[in-house]
């Protein structure tokens, strides 16, 4: 899109999304990238991620170009006093901004969405180890699904079916927390038997949507289907609760992606945990599927909703992971044809080809992304792709294939189309 070739961006990331300046950089003038690297001891696996792309250029910081930038694009969580303060200065800035509250300080969040007759999972705010203990036990062999706020690194939400088996858990997390454990509170939710993951996964500008949007379900950690939808099609329980939170996240001025993960049976739903940033996924779909992306991402951080261009009706993302990765640099082979079809997270483009930097917090470190007009088609393409991707222990989750047809079908008989 050459109109904004006499303007640059700075994508602000976690790591998780140089892709997006890839993405950005044929149509900007100037395209930066800068992600966390500051701490007592640095590592130099920070400080390479996003390096070595000619896209691009990495930045350690924004604010030696900080006079530069035309637009700021954040990706992810903890930063909305940094987008208050570039946007308090003049800068265009698309963000969740302090709206992040909404996914992070889950307790807070909870009760306000309470407060909006927002339904969800019955729940229990619980503080203190042992009275996490106390109440899973006066639970008996109930499935629980127990969450904490802000610090995600510590623990992703996990499940427990009675004590005994948690109990190994809980102690190791009493030795991790060590004087904290009494002071921490804990989320505990009931489990939602018979129901599937869905969600409108779209943007907001200053609490409106765009009028089309993706309809789609994940297996968890392991792949996502969508199809692409008018918002008078989605399924009306399910759009009432985006309605519902608009007025919220006006006056957040929110200008992000939002996916509101949600749990549906045949009649009813129940949003589960809303995610207030570039969700991976379905993010790295996005990057391809929205033709318009610079429009949407230039136009919405000054506050004017443009209407999403999408490719393809439908489209799958399969996420890829290497247990080396963990802690080790991973070198990552692929057919070049399939370059712009494999997200990236964490990447370096050295000369001997691209790496991935370790991660230490999830074995995923790449996503495979297809569009076209079936589901199937869509799946088969990307089963393809993923015979091609070579590293040390690399595997893509073909198996989540299966489950997500299953949802599909479950959907279907639930009156409920992708």
């Amino acid at each position: 899109m050459t109109e904004y070739s006499s303007k640059s961006v700075c994508v602000v990331d976690n790591g998780a999304f140089p892709e997006l300046a890839r993405t950005l950089a044929p149509s900007f003038g100037e395209t930066y990238y800068t992600s966390p690297w500051v701490a007592d001891y640095p590592s130099s696996y920070n400080t390479e991620q996003g390096e070595g792309f000619p896209d691009f250029e990495r930045v350690e910081d924004i604010w030696g170009i900080i006079d530069d930038v035309d637009l700021f694009v954040f990706t992810d969580l903890h930063q909305g006093p940094l987008q208050e303060y570039l946007v308090d200065n003049g800068k265009r800035v698309w963000g969740s901004r302090n709206g992040e509250e909404l996914e992070v300080e889950r307790k807070d969040a909870k009760e306000h969405f309470e407060s909006l007759g927002i339904p969800q999972a019955p729940y229990e705010v619980i503080k203190g180890m042992e009275a996490l203990r106390k109440y899973i036990r006066s639970r008996g062999n109930d499935k629980l699904w127990i969450k904490i706020s802000l610090t995600r690194n510590d623990t992703e939400t996990f499940s427990v079916e009675g004590y005994e088996t948690a109990k190994n858990r809980l102690d190791a997390f009493q030795a991790q927390f060590g004087p904290m454990a009494e002071y921490r509170e804990f989320i505990v939710e009931d489990h939602l038997p018979d129901t599937l993951d869905l969600a409108i996964d779209t943007y907001s500008i200053d609490g409106k949507y765009p009028s089309r949007a993706l309809l789609g379900t994940e297996q968890k950690d392991e792949g996502y289907i969508c199809a692409v939808k008018d918002w008078k099609q989605m399924p009306a329980n399910l759009s009432d609760i985006y309605e519902k939170l608009g007025p919220t996240l006006g006056k957040y001025q929110y200008r992000q992606f939002l996916s509101l993960e949600s749990r549906v049976s045949q009649k009813k739903i129940w949003l589960g945990d809303p995610c207030c940033r570039c969700g991976s996924p379905p993010f790295e779909l996005e990057l391809n599927m929205l033709k318009n992306l610079p429009e949407i991402l230039w136009e919405g951080a000054d506050g004017k909703l443009v209407e999403p261009q999408y490719k393809g009706q439908y489209s799958f993302e399969m996420l890829i992971q290497s247990p080396w990765v963990n802690e080790h640099p991973l070198l990552v082979e692929f057919p070049e044809k399939y370059r712009e079809q494999i997200k990236f997270r964490r990447a370096t483009q050295y000369p001997d080809g691209l790496w991935i930097m370790p991660q230490k917090d999830s074995p995923v470190f790449a996503a495979i992304v297809t569009s076209g007009g079936s589901p199937d088609a869509c799946i088969a393409e990307a089963e393809e792709i993923s015979k091609q991707i070579k590293g040390f222990k690399v595997d893509a989750f073909v198996g989540s294939m299966d489950g997500l047809k299953k949802n599909l079908e479950q959907f279907k008989q639930w009156g409920i189309r992708l």
